[in-house]
């Protein structure tokens, strides 16, 4: 009951960290650090395939699975965009000292994405028409809205206008190959290109930024 306690406990605890080079927010679940003498070997856990939703939208619910599902495949849930991941992920891990042993390793590896409509606010003055500035708003689970404005001409107030831009969300999760409970999860959030191939091009270094946020001690 204990353990179970722990588990749940850890996993509630979400840390977050501020963005890197690629614009990305970063979060993290779990153990505050692994060992390398607890933990030695990774291994990728079986890749389990998004259901695909039902064919006929009965409400906005319905409608929201199908568009990620539709976006998964396009940014993520492709084979070059797997293996960039899967690439990123051992260079990563083996950078920390682990060792990939297909089979009976200590941890598994398991990653999972999210694709959703993200909103943020912007404001702008009444004044002069010359004030004006961002406002962030981050979804899944993580919202913060900080802001900050200005103004020409002495405008020291805005008006919030909203917009909206497709968000991504790459988690990956480290599981004790024992117990099957999770040790550690890594997040990384962020506004998507409206190119495909520039967001393919940014997984590498989104994988290695997720993994940052990973103390590991020998």
């Amino acid at each position: 009951m204990k353990k179970l306690l722990h588990i749940g406990l850890m996993l509630v605890m979400v840390t977050a960290f501020s963005a890197c080079s690629t614009g990305y927010h970063y979060y993290t679940a779990g153990q505050d650090d692994i060992s390398v003498t607890q933990y030695k070997s990774f291994a990728f856990a079986p890749y389990l395939k998004m259901r695909k939703p039902d064919s006929v939208l009965n409400d906005k619910k319905d409608l929201g699975a199908r568009l990620n599902y539709v976006n998964n495949n396009r940014y993520y849930n492709n084979p070059e965009a797997m293996q960039k991941i899967k690439d990123a992920t051992v260079s990563s891990l083996k950078a920390k000292g682990l060792t990939l042993q297909e089979g009976r390793a200590d941890l598994l590896v398991r990653y999972s994405t999210l694709v959703g409509r993200g909103t943020r606010n912007t404001y702008y003055s009444p004044y002069f028409g010359g004030g004006w500035g961002p406002g962030w708003g981050w979804g899944w689970g993580y919202r913060f809205s900080p802001f900050m404005y200005g103004g020409w001409g002495g405008g020291y107030g805005g008006y919030p206008s909203q917009e909206h831009f497709k968000e991504g969300v790459l988690s990956i999760e480290l599981i004790d190959a024992r117990t099957n409970e999770p040790v550690w999860i890594g997040y990384g959030s962020g506004e998507l290109s409206r190119d495909p191939q520039k967001v393919l091009s940014q997984l590498p270094k989104i994988v290695e930024d997720i993994f940052k946020q990973l103390p590991v001690k020998s």
